[in-house]
C-alpha cells in the first residue's frame, strides 16, 4: 500500500506538505490475526506544525490483548467505534498528504488489513518511514523513537499511546528532513479522499495517559494528553464531569487519583482538550456566580476562587476580580438570620427556598433543567444547585457529609463566627462555605 520516498527515486516528485503522521496500538503483532485498538493521526505541515489531529480507541471486536503494554482494557473499548467507522476519518486526513510513521511497515500492514476487512479498496500511497529516515540523519546508538526523541530534544511522555507517538514523530520530522543533503522524492502522487461529514461526528473514545503533576499541575497534563479537539459532550456527560469536578475540588486541590478519574470521564465521552477546558471554565463561572449570590465578594472568597482556578490550570481566570464593599441596608423591625448569617430579612432565604421547591416539583413533573431554568429565569447551573437544595431540605439525612457541614456552620453562626472565618478554618471553597451557611439557616429548626 505504501510507496516509500527516498533521495534516489527516479522520476519521482517532491513533496512540501502536508504530511499525515499515523500510529496504531494493536492487540498483537500479526495483521492477519490481530486488530487495531487505538488510532491517532495528525495533519502536519512541512515545519512540523500540527494543523489537525484525531485520536480514538477502537473496538477490535475481540480481546484487546496485552493491556500491560498499551494500557487499554476491554471495558475502555466497549463503546468505542470499530475500525470501519474510523476509516473515513483517517482517509480524509491522508488525502493529498504523504503518510509518515515510525517503523512504517508495521502501520502499513495493519492499515491495509483493516481497510480490506472494512471493504475499502487499498490504493498506493506515498509514504515516509522515520525509522529509515533516522538512520540517514541521526548518529544514535539505535533508532527507536524514544532514542531519536531524546537526541532531538523532543518529549515522548506518553509512550505506548498512539497520540503521543504521533506528536513526537511530527516534531522530529522537520529536524530529519532539514538534515538531508538531497530532497525526498516519491514515485506516486498523493491520492484524495472525500472529507467527513461534520454534521454526523463519529462517537469517539479518547484517553489521557501518563498524567504527571509537573510544574503546571494535574489538569494541565490531562488536557495536554488528550487530542486538541474531540466531541462536544452531551448533557449527561457534561453533568457527570461537572459533578465530579465539584466533588474533587471540594478541598480546593486536585490529586493524581482525582485527575485520573476526570480523565476517564472526559475520555469516555470522547472529549478533547478544548472540551475539557470549556467545562472547566463553565465550572469556574458557576463558582463565581455562587460567590456573588449575596452581591458581595470578599477577599477570602476571591482567594478561594483563585485556588480553584489554579487547580484547573487557569490561574489568571479570576485576575480581574476585586473585593466589593457591602452596601448598608436599613434593618426591618423584625429581623431574622439570613442565609449569610447576618441580621436582615428572611426574604432572600424564603425566595430561594420557594424557587428550589418549584424547581423540584417541575423536575418530578418531567421538565428538563433547561425548561426549569427558562421558567425560573435563572441559569442551568443555578437550577442544578436549587434541585440539590430542595432534595437536601426534603431529606437532609440523604447527604450525611452535607448535613454534618451544615451542623458545623450552625454551631459557628451561633458562636458568632463569620462565614469567612468558618470558610478559612475548615479550608472550604467559597461555594462549599456558602452552601453550608445557607443550609444552616434553612435547617435552623432541625439541626
Amino acid at each position: 500500500m505504501f510507496r516509500y520516498g527516498g533521495a534516489t527515486v527516479r522520476d519521482g516528485v517532491e513533496h512540501f506538505g502536508p504530511y499525515a503522521v499515523i500510529d496504531f496500538e494493536t492487540t498483537g503483532l500479526s495483521p492477519r490475526r490481530d486488530r487495531v485498538v487505538e488510532v491517532a493521526i495528525a495533519r502536519v505541515d512541512a515545519n512540523g506544525r500540527i494543523e489537525d489531529e484525531f485520536a480514538t480507541l477502537v473496538n477490535p471486536v475481540r480481546d484487546v490483548g496485552p493491556t500491560f503494554i498499551h494500557g487499554i482494557t476491554n471495558a475502555q473499548v466497549k463503546n468505542a467505534p470499530v475500525f470501519a467507522e474510523v476509516a473515513p476519518e483517517l482517509l480524509a486526513r491522508m488525502s493529498g498528504a504523504v503518510v509518515v510513521a515510525h517503523n512504517a511497515t508495521f502501520e502499513e500492514a495493519f492499515l491495509a488489513a483493516e481497510l480490506k476487512r472494512a471493504g475499502i479498496d487499498v490504493v498506493p500511497v506515498p509514504a515516509l518511514c522515520t525509522l529509515w529516515l533516522g538512520r540517514q540523519t541521526f548518529a544514535t546508538p539505535n533508532y527507536k523513537l524514544g532514542t531519536l526523541a531524546r537526541a532531538g530534544g523532543v518529549p515522548l511522555v506518553d509512550k505506548h499511546a498512539a497520540l503521543g507517538d504521533v506528536r513526537a514523530v511530527s516534531r522530529l520530522l522537520p529536524q530529519m528532513t532539514d538534515r538531508l543533503s538531497s530532497p525526498m522524492r516519491y514515485s506516486v502522487k498523493t491520492p484524495t479522499w472525500p472529507p467527513t461529514n461534520p454534521a454526523r461526528p463519529l462517537p469517539v473514545v479518547t484517553r489521557a495517559v501518563a498524567l504527571r503533576k509537573g510544574t503546571d499541575g494535574w489538569m494541565h497534563t490531562l488536557v495536554s494528553r488528550l487530542p486538541g479537539t474531540g466531541l462536544a459532550p452531551d448533557d449527561a456527560a457534561a453533568e457527570a464531569y461537572l459533578d465530579a469536578l465539584a466533588e474533587v475540588l471540594s478541598d480546593g486541590r486536585l490529586t493524581g487519583e482525582e485527575a485520573d478519574a476526570l480523565a476517564h470521564l472526559a475520555g469516555s465521552a470522547g472529549m478533547g482538550g478544548a472540551q475539557v477546558i470549556g467545562l472547566n471554565e463553565r465550572f469556574l463561572d458557576g463558582l463565581k456566580a455562587a460567590a456573588l449570590e449575596d452581591d458581595l465578594l470578599t477577599a477570602a472568597e476571591i482567594r478561594q476562587l483563585r485556588t480553584a482556578a489554579k487547580a484547573l490550570s487557569l490561574p489568571d481566570y479570576y485576575g480581574d476580580l476585586q473585593p466589593t464593599a457591602p452596601t448598608p441596608a436599613p434593618q426591618p423591625a423584625h429581623a431574622s438570620v439570613t442565609a449569610e448569617g447576618g441580621a436582615g430579612t428572611d426574604n432572600s432565604m424564603e425566595a430561594r427556598g420557594e424557587r428550589a421547591s418549584r424547581a423540584l416539583t417541575m423536575q418530578r413533573s418531567g421538565s428538563s433543567r433547561a425548561e426549569i431554568a427558562s421558567s425560573l429565569g435563572v441559569g442551568v447551573e443555578t437550577v442544578k444547585a436549587l434541585l440539590r437544595d430542595a432534595k437536601f431540605s426534603e431529606n437532609p439525612e440523604s447527604d450525611p457529609s452535607r448535613l454534618s457541614l451544615a451542623r458545623d456552620a450552625r454551631q459557628a453562626r451561633d458562636s458568632g463566627v463569620t462565614r469567612d472565618v468558618f470558610q478559612s478554618d475548615l479550608r472550604l471553597t467559597s461555594g462549599k462555605a456558602t452552601e453550608a451557611w445557607r443550609d444552616a439557616a434553612m435547617l435552623a429548626g432541625r439541626l
